[in-house]
């Protein structure tokens, strides 16, 4: 069931949408509305997804019919979407191939002239791993292709000498119609993204994101950005610097024989947050499906220690999604947990008592102990990347913060300054998490962490059903045995 923004998240064409719940049937309208062209870019897009919105649902019950009418109606539909190591990431390059499947049969059901006015394009990043890596992960990149299932397996991949290595995604998720309406933040289109505002739902279907919707000069830039992000990232074009929207860019190295990684060529994202951090005066709030980046933490922990008045809320998932509902145990997953160890470790030393850390889980508890239980209730997936500081800047976007986010995938976030906008971002986020509204002193930089922190702290006493909200407090050390540092390896690859 679809929940209309309200009406005050309206203001000044400015829409803060939390949940598939909202974002969806708004996402829904605008292409309803679309009279000349939509241009997109997403990790991940399934044509076969439900529609949500009582208008979408008169074109039909998919987003294959929704874009079929507006390829009808003279709409221009140009999709990218991140295509993924065959061998290392096959779930995920298996979805990019069955995209461009559905587009073909969208296609095959329309008149020329309409089918032509589409385009769906699976990109793979340019950059490859260089000969030495391939050959020192050749092992164990031939393991896992002798372990795929047949039908996911590369039909050229075991002919293969050393096989190559493509360790760089597509991860930003932003739509743009007609240059004028913008919807950007971490949210991509399938069955899994889907959650309601209450996250009613059982733990390994939750899925908490925050997507905006807005007119303005934001939008016309970001059909710029869509329109030359390939020929940057392969080095055919110089990015010019981002004024409202913020990028990670990278590229491949000229001469990589030793290197896994890419050559960052634009780290905005990074650039940005460290800079609000340093001009933060109050508090810092930020929203992050991975904290694992030692620049970040050092610049958290620096902002800490400069200002005795600043403070911290800091939301964070209970464990990683495939730890906790996939119960892997992948190198991955325990360097990534490693790395988010230490930087929220420098975190809490430099701001002690004046950081508030927490997570989200339902208010009910759960049948039985599990990984994807934290103080006694299923857990809620926290998979949005939102920065606020004061009520001077705001940014939202599909970055987290982690190496790969801020140096090597291609991202895509919206630098807010408007004062009016970060007011209704805050108060959208706050109604959020605590399913009702606050009072003065939960909403005052100020004052905001140690009222959170306060409450927060409670709840993990209170019974589920009582508890205020849906945060408590973050489990650290939760299955810290997992753990495994890689001394020497690159942190950006998780």
């Amino acid at each position: 069931m679809q929940q209309n923004p309200p009406p005050e998240l309206r203001r000044g064409d400015f829409q803060v949408l939390i949940t598939a719940e909202q974002a969806w049937p708004a996402f829904e309208r605008a292409v309803l509305n679309a009279r000349s062209e939509i241009t997109a870019s997403f990790r991940l897009f399934d044509f076969a997804n439900r529609l949500l919105s009582p208008e979408a649902l008169e074109t039909g019950e998919t987003w294959a019919d929704l874009i079929a009418d507006a390829l009808q109606r003279g709409v221009r539909v140009r999709l990218v979407v991140s295509d993924f190591d065959p061998v290392m990431a096959a779930p995920l390059h298996a979805a990019a191939q069955d995209t461009l499947k559905q587009a073909q049969e969208i296609a095959a059901g329309l008149a020329p002239d309409q089918a032509a006015r589409l385009s769906v394009s699976a990109v793979l990043h340019p950059a490859r791993a260089g000969l030495l890596p391939r050959l020192a992960f050749s092992p164990f990149v031939m393991r896992k292709l002798r372990k795929l299932p047949q039908r996911l397996r590369p039909a050229a991949a075991s002919r293969q000498g050393v096989p190559q290595l493509y360790p760089v995604s597509q991860h930003q998720k932003v739509a743009v119609i007609d240059r004028e309406v913008l919807y950007i933040g971490g949210l991509d289109l399938n069955r899994r993204r889907y959650d309601t505002q209450e996250h009613d739902q059982p733990a390994h279907e939750t899925w908490a994101d925050v997507q905006l919707m807005l007119r303005g000069p934001e939008a016309e830039e970001a059909a710029s950005h869509l329109e030359r992000f390939q020929d940057e990232i392969a080095l055919r074009k110089q990015p010019p610097d981002g004024k409202h929207i913020r990028r990670t860019l990278s590229a491949p190295r000229r001469a990589g024989f030793w290197a896994l990684s890419p050559r960052t060529v634009l780290k905005e994202i990074e650039e940005d947050h460290l800079e609000a951090f340093k001009q933060a005066r109050q508090l810092i709030y930020l929203e992050t499906q991975y904290l694992r980046s030692s620049v970040i933490a050092r610049g958290l922990a620096d902002a800490a220690r400069r200002n005795p008045d600043l403070s911290l809320i800091l939301i964070l998932p209970a464990l990683p999604e495939e730890v906790a509902f996939d119960e892997s145990r992948g190198l991955d997953a325990r360097y990534g947990m490693a790395l988010q160890a230490e930087a929220l470790q420098e975190i809490s030393a430099a701001f002690g008592a004046r950081a508030c850390i927490a997570s989200p889980v339902q208010r009910r508890m759960a049948a039985r102990e599990a990984p994807s239980v934290l103080a006694g209730s299923p857990m809620i997936y926290l998979h949005s990347k939102v920065l606020l500081t004061d009520q001077d800047f705001a940014m939202v976007g599909s970055a987290n913060l982690n190496g790969r986010s801020m140096r090597w995938d291609t991202e895509a976030a919206l630098r807010i300054t408007q004062q009016d906008r970060i007011r209704t971002l805050w108060h959208a986020l706050t109604r959020h998490w605590w399913q009702e509204e606050l009072p003065a002193e939960a909403l005052d930089p100020a004052r905001a962490a140690a009222w959170w922190q306060n409450e927060i702290r409670r709840n993990k006493l209170r019974r589920p059903e009582a508890r205020r909200g849906l945060l408590v407090p973050h489990d650290p050390d939760r299955m810290s045995e997992l753990r495994q540092p890689l001394p020497g390896a690159t942190e950006d690859i998780v």
